[in-house]
């Protein structure tokens, strides 16, 4: 991860909070579908659609932001199972970093 991802990161908190929502752990029920239980299997997750303290109308904004950064990496899950995410090794290390105090995560 670039240095000039961590400011960007810094300078939008809302970025950071999407983020690690992504890096938290979820119980995903695995569709029927083969081809997105799949996905799933390899660490994929539905589309994160609410983070507290992120206006939902801000929501599509950043899951693009975060994708054009290279810190989360989206996936087409065949005809029925529609758009899976993930955080990219950009994505983790910068979850874990703010994990440490070296990015401090935005205050609700």
């Amino acid at each position: 991860m670039l240095d000039l991802d961590f400011v960007v990161l810094d300078a939008h908190p809302e970025w950071r909070q999407v983020l690690l929502a992504y890096g938290e752990g979820v119980d995903v029920a695995v569709s029927a579908d083969a081809e997105t239980a799949e996905f799933v299997a390899r660490g994929f997750r539905p589309r994160v659609r609410e983070v507290d303290g992120v206006p939902a109308d801000q929501m599509a904004r950043v899951h693009g932001k975060l994708i054009a950064h290279g810190l989360l990496q989206v996936e087409i899950a065949g005809r029925t199972g529609g758009m899976l995410y993930q955080l990219t090794t950009a994505g983790r290390r910068a979850c874990l970093q703010v994990a440490d105090g070296v990015l401090e995560p935005a205050l609700a």
